[in-house]
């Protein structure tokens, strides 16, 4: 009888050890064998597994996209009826956990790969038209009589105010969050007129 395949665990295994690497190191410090090193394994597994450092980086932005996803539906989907955006302002600007702390700091080093790596700056780009759509059909729910041109430029800022949200997180600058999330308020605020 077969042995069942390990692929799936090791991938993961191999990815929660360049988590801890990013957390301790930072991206750039953190080589291969370092990796492997907070894996417990050999270098030659991270090679057969997923692949050389880049390759890595970029399959954690692949999980990273994945898990934005995912978020994004639990979130669409936990929004009231009514006053979405409101909610959505709410969910985007709450500073929490050091989990928060931690994912904030594991984005931005993903994000800093972007330039160099086509494919992160694929996962990227694709991050951030999900965020634009789900604040536009958020917002056009919300401000029905606005025009559409309108509703996206307010998408647009609203994820330039929330990424620079996300990088004060770290930093636990809280009463700068908070101001970044009064001034979507006021970005919603163009909305009402038309």
């Amino acid at each position: 009888m077969a042995r069942p395949s390990m692929a799936g665990q090791r991938r993961e295994e191999i990815l929660d050890a360049l988590e801890l690497c990013i957390l301790e190191k930072g991206i750039q410090a953190t080589s291969l064998e370092n990796i492997a090193e907070k894996a417990q394994m050999k270098r030659t597994i991270l090679r057969h597994y997923i692949g050389n450092r880049d390759q890595i980086i970029i399959a954690l932005s692949e999980r990273w996209a994945q898990k934005y996803q995912q978020e994004w539906q639990e979130l669409m989907l936990w929004l009231p009826p009514s006053n979405r955006s409101e909610a959505l302002l709410d969910a985007l600007f709450t500073v929490h956990s050091k989990e928060m702390v931690n994912n904030a700091v594991i984005g931005e080093a993903i994000f800093s790969e972007a330039k160099r790596l086509p494919e992160i700056k694929a996962h990227q780009v694709a991050i951030m038209a999900e965020f634009i759509s789900h604040a536009c059909t958020t917002f056009q729910q919300d401000y029905p009589n606005t025009a559409p041109d309108k509703i996206e430029l307010v998408a647009h800022a609203l994820y330039a105010n929330y990424l620079m949200s996300e990088s004060l997180i770290p930093l636990k600058m809280v009463d700068e969050i908070h101001k970044l999330k009064q001034a979507s308020r006021l970005l919603c605020q163009v909305l009402e007129t038309n």
